[in-house]
């Protein structure tokens, strides 16, 4: 039979052929029937097939079409016959299955407006990667491949992050710019729009960890970090993202990158360019967005110059300006704030010293009030003797009238009458010129 004499080559499974001057892609094309009609569809598309009617779209030869139980359907090289183009299109494809349906329409109409721009310019070279690799039969393929004047560009559109799973997506794009680091390709990479999720108002663009291997370095931000450096001149010691509130995982290295996400609707592609700082590398994976991000069109992001533009020159320099005054905002609120502060500090303190003050004064007062009041424990016998012999102190003196002016009725007690102890204070008088136990000696007199 025949297919008895028909092989992949390499292992090659392709879905794509020339037919009747335009590609066929059978999957796509069996898809649009029901399963009642699929079989008569397959066996009208293998007819043809033998009849030399498909052909390969990379080498031009005659292709078969094989549909069974163990293989699903595709077209396959006649045996003997090798074509580098179809095994690096089924390495592609098995690349890119992981995808949405939108990853080819973005894909067609970025390819499109690279390719248009090839006509113009002389030095600049646009084609799918399987197409332009087929011969060094890579293991991983661009999307699109871009050579401006020597320097190699691996543009890629990445779709589905969170349905494949983030940890297995993260090793997938890790190996992938890898790979075309080591093959001198500066990787370029669209997301898909669905995965956005920025809040502008806490300045955070949370992120799957994928998304870390995606963010790109641009001329644009190499012009973020110089007014970055420029600022934490001007200010020292401030952090930039903290300024804002940001909440970080830890110390953040200034070093701004370029995330771009895509929208599409139909046909019409849009592009939302991103400057951010990407945070720590731990979950829950975020970075501080510099600007609130803003769309572009197709036509006016894909001019290639040195590089692909990707960017509005005009709108990021307002976008660097406004990001300057707002630092400078945030530096003033600061320094206001510090200044209420110091004052309220200030009007506390003043507030504790006249509190102190006052009450200082008040316990003065009292004692003052309380002092003639105050009892006082000592040995009147003993006190009155040392006026006779001469040798009472100033305190003694002092402690010998206050305790005479509350107590001087229980001297009795102690065999003693007021009488005799201002006679022994008029004999002390005669003999002491001391003013200050003169002064208290005075004050028993008078009682």
């Amino acid at each position: 039979m025949e297919a008895n004499n028909i092989k992949l080559f390499g292992g090659a499974r392709m879905d794509v052929a020339l037919y009747e001057g335009e590609t066929l892609n059978i999957t796509v094309e069996i898809s649009r029937y029901s399963n009642a009609e699929k079989e008569r569809m397959i066996d009208k598309y293998r007819k043809a097939a033998e009849k030399k009617a498909m052909i390969c779209p990379f080498c031009f030869e005659e292709l078969r079409l094989r549909a069974g139980e163990i293989n699903e359907i595709h077209f396959a090289h006649l045996k003997g016959k090798s074509c580098q183009g179809a095994e690096a299109y089924d390495t592609y494809h098995n690349q890119t299955k992981r995808e949405s349906k939108k990853h080819s329409v973005i894909k067609e109409i970025i390819y499109n407006e690279l390719k248009g721009q090839e006509l113009i310019r002389s030095d600049l070279k646009v084609e799918y990667g399987y197409k332009e690799k087929a011969e060094e039969k890579w293991k991983h393929y661009p999307d699109i491949y871009l050579n401006k004047n020597g320097r190699e560009f691996a543009v890629s559109v990445i779709t589905n992050v969170h349905e494949i799973g983030d940890e297995k997506i993260v090793k997938i794009i890790n190996k992938r710019n890898k790979y075309f680091k080591e093959k001198g390709l500066e990787s370029i990479w669209f997301v898909e729009d669905r995965e956005l999720a920025d809040d502008y108002e806490h300045r955070v663009l949370h992120l799957w960890e994928a998304e870390y291997g995606l963010a790109i370095k641009t001329e644009e931000d190499y012009k973020w970090d110089k007014l970055l450096k420029e600022l934490s001149e001007v200010f020292p010691g401030q952090n930039i993202p903290r300024l804002f509130g940001y909440r970080a995982h830890g110390t953040m290295n200034l070093d701004v990158r370029s995330l771009y996400y895509v929208h599409s609707i139909g046909d019409e592609i849009t592009f939302s360019v991103y400057r951010l700082i990407l945070d720590q590398m731990k979950s829950p994976f975020r970075g501080f967005t510099l600007t609130k991000g803003y769309q572009m069109n197709i036509s006016q992001a894909l001019i290639i110059r040195d590089e692909i533009q990707l960017s509005d020159k005009d709108q990021e320099e307002m976008n660097r300006l406004e990001f300057s005054n707002q630092v400078l905002v945030q530096i003033e609120a600061l320094k206001a704030e510090a200044m209420l502060s110091r004052e309220a500090n200030e009007l506390r303190y003043e507030q504790q010293a006249r509190e102190e003050y006052f009450a200082s004064t008040v316990q003065e007062t009292i004692g003052e009030i309380a002092e003639p009041y105050m009892t006082v424990d000592i040995d009147v016998v003993e006190y009155v003797s040392k006026l006779k012999y001469l040798s009472l102190s100033h305190q003694e003196a002092k402690a010998l009238f206050y305790y005479l002016k509350v107590h001087r009725g229980e001297l009795e007690d102690y065999g003693l009458t007021l009488t005799e102890v201002k006679n022994a204070v008029r004999y002390a008088l005669g003999k002491i010129s001391e003013p200050k136990i003169r002064e208290w000696l005075v004050e028993i007199e008078i009682l």
